[in-house]
């Protein structure tokens, strides 16, 4: 095999995986943004509940658990 065939075969498997690594990565976010677009759609049917005063309390205490914890 002569330098310039090895040269170009190089070329063209490194094209090859970039254009893959493009197209994956185009689809990647084709589908992030479409799987947003359904949540906001989902959103009217299956609203978000605002935290409940009891879990108010959970978070302070474990907050004040953590920074008690942090000190030592």
């Amino acid at each position: 095999m002569s330098a310039d065939n090895l040269l170009m075969q190089s070329v063209n498997i490194t094209v090859i995986g970039m254009l893959i690594v493009f197209v994956f990565l185009t689809l990647l976010v084709g589908i992030v943004k479409m799987l947003g677009w359904l949540v906001q759609k989902m959103e009217k049917y299956f609203p978000q509940t605002a935290a409940a005063a009891a879990d108010n309390v959970l978070i302070a205490v474990a907050i004040a658990a953590a920074k008690r914890f942090q000190t030592k």
